[in-house]
């Protein structure tokens, strides 16, 4: 009797260190997933933006009339600098044109051909997104070329048609990757979660044997897995939020944080929706199974 007085608070603290590490490692495996769920999704929301980003680094060259003055130049400057489709825009003379093209070739081109310089003076003009797509780009040139001290508007036409066509793959890809991994995340989290009430179903069968009504049984059940969400969000939030900064300190604009509560929401409303409806689930299953499946 003595030695089994003796045992009973050996054995109550071995089970609730057991309890405590079953909790710990199915927040931990419910954090990570919810973590890397997070990131997909952060790079779906992003997609547009980063496309965006891209396609209006690309410059619209405008090479302006030789025999036009400083003074129509100036006005023509100030004219574009109005107009909604300008991002920015920069003015480069024909003798800043030569001293690149001179930094470029590690020779005076200008020399060799007497002192005459054969470049013209350009403006390079980055688009607003709305405005980087070909039947705008088109429209725009044409309108520019009205101009009297326009002589040509250049366009990377190959560049913008290879870009956009690797930045749509890209997004398909992502997508779909991001729904197989929305798949993941509910498959795992279900998985762990049955895991961890498979180790209470015979308390569960216990509990409804005795009388206790179902609210009862499942209720201790759904609040472990309410709190388990909660710090499971918590963390992959935090690990998120990090990994966020990183890539802003690395890469300047790259990531839009509009995104960022977006992807919050759905982490949050995937953690407490599986682990909740996946709690319930499993606490009915075992209230209405079979003694011989509860050994199966």
């Amino acid at each position: 009797m003595e030695q089994t007085e003796t045992m009973r608070p050996t054995v109550s603290k071995f089970y609730r260190r057991k309890l405590l590490m079953s909790t710990f490692s199915t927040t931990l495996c419910i954090a990570l997933v919810l973590y890397m769920s997070g990131l997909f999704f952060m790079l779906i929301f992003n997609t547009q933006h980063i496309s965006d980003m891209f396609r209006s680094n690309i410059k619209l060259t405008i090479t302006l009339n030789d025999n036009s003055s400083l003074a129509s130049i100036e006005m023509f400057r100030k004219q574009l600098a109005t107009y909604p489709f300008v991002r920015e825009s920069k003015f480069i003379s024909k003798d800043v044109a030569a001293d690149e093209l001179k930094e470029e070739l590690g020779e005076d081109f200008v020399a060799l051909l007497d002192g005459n310089n054969p470049l013209m003076s350009r403006i390079e003009v980055k688009l607003n997104s709305e405005y980087a797509t070909l039947d705008s780009i088109k429209s725009l040139s044409r309108h520019l070329k009205t101009n009297n001290v326009v002589d040509e508007v250049n366009f990377p036409h190959n560049v913008w048609r290879n870009s956009t066509s690797v930045l749509n793959k890209v997004s398909t890809i992502v997508f779909t990757l991001s729904l197989v991994l929305l798949v993941i995340t509910i498959i795992f989290i279900s998985n762990t979660v049955r895991l961890q009430m498979s180790g209470n179903r015979f308390d569960i069968r216990t509990a409804k044997l005795i009388g206790a009504s179902t609210w009862t049984i499942t209720k201790p059940y759904l609040k472990r897995a309410l709190i388990q969400s909660v710090v499971a969000i918590v963390l992959s939030t935090v690990g998120l939020t990090l990994t966020v900064k990183f890539i802003e300190k690395i890469v300047d604009g790259v990531v839009t944080i509009s995104a960022f509560p977006t992807t919050l929401m759905v982490m949050a409303v995937a953690g407490f929706a599986i682990s909740l409806l996946t709690t319930w689930y499993y606490s009915r299953k075992y209230m209405l199974a079979d003694e011989d499946e509860l050994y199966y």
